[in-house]
């Protein structure tokens, strides 16, 4: 949702609304008509109660089922005899968050936009969702990025903190480093790979010189390494 967005960026300017004496009947029939569960009832404008939906079916029912001698006839209701408190008022310059906090804090389900004493607008529930629902789809994730980190990847993986700062140091490290530079580096690794295999230490030689490492015919660790018919053997199995 955008930190932006205002009530009068989503309101609705046209709205349903009633005036107290209208009769309740035209009223309910404009509820049907309009497919809405709500009117606004003003007066001269501002917003004094609203109508809804259930409390106008509720009246006119029982209306007619007490008759006449009992109470008014349907026809006789007006929106002033059923009509409930006003809409939460908000304001046009107000915030989205504002709305949405009003709407559940009071429990309603739309909000009236006042201004200057009039109602200029309403704002329900669904407006307020759609506006502060997230916009994404294929292709909204720009080209070569990484997630942040913490945050899962296509892939599903997440990439740590730590694992994120281990990446940009190493990216730094290789723009700074000439090609020179890297083929020692690369040269040494290759170095370190060829002495670590058949247990030899780095300091041993091919001239059959004194070394300390592993033999590599009974594996014992011994510190006068030699070599014998192209192996790092220890005394012992050079004399069989």
């Amino acid at each position: 949702m955008r930190t932006d967005t205002t009530v009068r960026d989503v309101m609705h300017r046209e709205f349903l609304g009633v005036s107290e004496s209208d009769s309740l009947s035209d009223a309910a029939a404009l509820l049907v008509d309009e497919e809405t569960n709500c009117l606004v009832v003003v007066r001269g404008g501002e917003p004094v109660g609203r109508l809804e939906s259930r409390d106008a079916l509720d009246a006119l029912l029982d209306a007619t089922t007490a008759g006449s001698d009992d109470g008014p006839a349907p026809a006789d209701l007006t929106v002033a005899d059923v009509m409930g408190p006003p809409l939460p008022a908000v304001a046009p310059d107000d915030s989205l968050a504002a709305v949405e906090e009003r709407l559940v804090a009071e429990g309603a389900d739309r909000v009236v936009a006042v201004a200057d004493g009039e109602a200029v607008g309403v704002v329900t529930d669904g407006d307020a969702l759609a506006a502060g629902a997230p916009r994404t789809g294929t292709g909204t994730e720009a080209f070569g990025e990484e997630p942040a980190a913490g945050e899962p990847g296509p892939d599903g993986a997440v990439l740590s903190t730590a694992a994120a700062a281990d990446t940009d140091a190493e990216r730094r490290a290789e723009a700074t480093m000439d090609s020179e530079a890297a083929e020692r580096a690369a040269v040494a690794t290759r170095d370190e790979t060829a002495d670590t295999d058949g247990g030899a230490d780095a300091t041993g030689g091919a001239d059959g010189g004194s070394t300390q490492g592993v033999c590599e015919n009974c594996g014992a660790l011994v510190p006068d390494l030699v070599t014998a018919n192209g192996q790092a053997v220890c005394p012992n199995c050079r004399e069989i």
